[in-house]
């Protein structure tokens, strides 16, 4: 009896693995592409200082494969690097900074708590507006609701708030939402 009880439980944890990852790789959308430089597969083979060598995409390429393409629905860009983002006398150091264009909503929806995602007028004029991850949010500023519409510095940047993430946690690609300024 115990050693069923066991196989039971392995083969019950695998399913919720199982399906956790695939509901992962649905919220991707099953006709999404991404490109990057690097080869995420991984293993001891993997020739490093080839994909070190790789050119790293620009913007503009982005939009040049938007023109070309007549199958393409919609195309984004999105940076990623580190940073300290601080509000007053509060910083939260490596918080993953993602610049984004407008198009990510479409390609990646993001779900919020509070406050919105940028209007067109703030993309075109380049104001300094930005989302913030829930997990920032709340150590900022001790709740959510409190952090749409204050100032904080990014690397430098005074930004103002327009909208928190909502609570996610790391998806599969690696995206730390929670720990993030867009």
């Amino acid at each position: 009896a115990f050693g069923i009880f066991c196989i039971i439980i392995v083969l019950a944890i695998v399913n919720s693995f199982e399906r956790n990852i695939q509901n992962e790789v649905k919220s991707l959308g099953s006709n999404t592409i991404y490109i990057d430089k690097w080869d995420y597969s991984g293993g001891p083979d993997v020739p490093l200082w080839k994909f070190r060598a790789r050119p790293v995409m620009k913007f503009e390429e982005a939009g040049m494969l938007k023109e070309r393409s007549q199958l393409l629905y919609d195309v984004s860009f999105l940076m990623q690097t580190a940073g300290t983002i601080s509000h007053k006398d509060d910083a939260i150091q490596n918080a993953g900074v993602y610049g984004i264009t407008e198009s990510q909503m479409n390609i990646q929806p993001i779900k919020f708590d509070e406050g919105r995602y940028f209007s067109t007028s703030e993309f075109n004029a380049g104001s300094n507006v930005c989302l913030i991850g829930f997990a920032n949010a709340e150590s900022l500023f001790g709740s959510t609701s409190r952090a749409v519409g204050k100032p904080i510095e990014i690397k430098g940047k005074k930004v103002t708030i327009v909208g928190v993430i909502k609570k996610e946690g790391t998806n599969f690609i690696g995206w730390n939402y929670d720990n993030c300024i867009m």
